[in-house]
C-alpha cells in the first residue's frame, strides 16, 4: 500500500479528460493535476521545446512525492515518455492515438486520425501506421494534423459551443470517413460535436480515444508495484496551474 498521490500533467485542460477516466477507475487514489498553461499548447512546438517542458512538469510532480505519473498528452508522450522512463524510477503512463482499438473493432474504410502536428511527425506513430496498413489493407488511416485546434479548445474551454463552426469546417474534408481517432486529449471535449457532424451526414461513426486504456494501464502498474492506496474513502484532487 502506498498513500502518496498520482501525478497527471498536460499543457492545459486536455488532460482533465484523462484525469476523469483515471478517477473513475481509481476513486480512492489522490491525484495532483498540473496544467502547464503558460506553455500551452505543445502540439505546435519543436520537439526540443516539448521535451524541456515535459521534464519540468515531471520534476515538479516528483518534488510533490507523486508515486506514478500520467503524461496526459499524446504529443508529450510521443516526444518525451521514453526519456522519462529512462531518467526516473517510477511508473509512467502515456497517451497514444487509439488506432489499435479501431483496428480491433474491425473498422473497414477510412479512419481519420485527428492529432497535433508534433504527434503526426513522431516515428512511433509512423511505424504503427505502417504496421496497420500491412495487416489491414481494407482500411486506411488518414492522418489529419491540426495546427490550432487544441489552442482553440483551450481558449474557448468555457464556451466550446462557440467553436462548432470551426470544428465542422475541419471535418468537411473527412466527411466520408467511417471512424475517428482522437489523437489529442483536448479533442475529447468536442467528441459530441464531432459525432454531430457525422450524424448530419447520415452516419453514426465510432470515435476512439486513449483515455480509458491509459486509466487501465495505470491501475495495472500500481497493482503490480504494490502502490495502490488501500484506503476505502474517496480520493482528493489538487490542481496546479503552471
Amino acid at each position: 500500500m502506498n498513500p502518496f498521490p498520482i501525478g497527471v500533467f498536460d499543457s492545459g485542460a486536455g488532460g482533465l479528460s484523462v484525469l476523469l477516466a483515471c478517477r473513475a477507475l481509481l476513486p480512492s487514489e489522490d491525484f495532483i493535476y498540473l496544467a502547464d498553461t503558460k506553455n500551452a499548447p505543445y502540439g505546435n512546438k519543436k520537439d526540443a521545446e516539448i521535451l524541456a517542458r515535459v521534464n519540468v512538469c515531471c520534476e515538479r510532480l516528483i518534488s510533490l512525492n507523486c508515486k506514478a505519473i500520467v503524461v496526459a498528452c499524446n504529443t508529450a508522450t510521443g516526444v518525451g515518455i521514453k526519456t522519462l522512463r529512462e531518467r526516473y524510477a517510477r511508473p509512467f503512463v502515456g497517451l497514444e492515438p487509439a488506432i489499435k482499438p479501431a483496428i480491433e473493432a474491425g473498422i473497414a474504410g477510412e479512419i481519420v486520425l485527428l492529432c497535433t502536428e508534433a504527434t503526426a511527425r513522431q516515428e512511433k506513430l509512423l511505424k504503427l501506421l505502417s504496421q496497420f496498413q500491412i495487416r489491414h489493407p481494407s482500411s486506411t488511416v488518414t492522418v489529419a494534423p491540426q495546427k490550432n485546434l487544441a489552442a482553440l479548445i483551450e481558449s474557448h474551454f468555457a464556451d466550446l459551443e462557440s467553436i462548432r463552426p470551426q470544428v465542422h469546417d475541419i471535418l468537411q474534408t473527412h466527411k466520408t470517413a467511417v471512424a475517428v481517432v482522437l489523437g489529442c486529449t483536448h479533442y475529447v471535449f468536442i467528441r459530441e460535436m464531432i459525432a454531430d457532424f457525422f450524424r448530419l451526414h447520415g452516419c453514426e461513426n465510432p470515435i476512439f480515444d486513449g483515455n480509458a486504456g491509459a486509466a487501465r494501464r495505470l491501475k495495472s502498474l500500481l497493482k503490480q508495484g504494490g502502490l495502490l492506496t488501500g484506503k476505502k474513502t474517496a480520493g482528493s484532487v489538487q490542481l496546479i496551474f503552471g
